[in-house]
């Protein structure tokens, strides 16, 4: 039982500063996709060259399906595609506050972060319905 709470308690420390700026870059593509909306988007490199999906391919049409409220689409696409605009938007919006603007990093569990991408992955193979 030791291994397990080990494992569980380890997180990463991902730091926030270079986090922020990845949001306000991924926000405004966004209000771009709002205002000049793309029919057609690139096709995954990984899928591509070896014909296997990448852990978070569809993630940019979830995402650009999610922020012109196209919930269906984004679901179809990618499911964690709509998470990661909810945190994205979320962290933005914690930096723009003041009080937490101190905060310089923020830790997440191994075990979430090593689900969320396995959970991306099988969600790709087995049963995401746009391959």
């Amino acid at each position: 039982m030791g291994m397990y709470q080990a494992l569980i308690r380890r997180s990463l420390t991902i730091p926030l500063e270079p986090m922020r700026w990845l949001v306000v870059g991924c926000l405004g593509i966004a209000l771009l996709g709002l205002v000049m909306p793309f029919p057609v988007f690139p096709p995954c490199p990984m899928l591509t060259v070896t014909g296997v999906p990448c852990p978070m391919c569809g993630m940019t049409r979830s995402v650009r399906s999610f922020s012109v409220g196209d919930i269906d689409a984004s679901i179809r696409y990618q499911p964690f595609g709509i998470i990661a605009a909810i945190v994205g938007i979320g962290v933005l919006a914690l930096w723009a506050t003041p009080t937490t603007r101190r905060i310089v990093s923020v830790r997440i569990p191994v075990v979430i972060a090593v689900s969320c991408v396995a959970g991306s992955w099988i969600w790709n193979i087995g049963f995401n319905p746009t391959f």
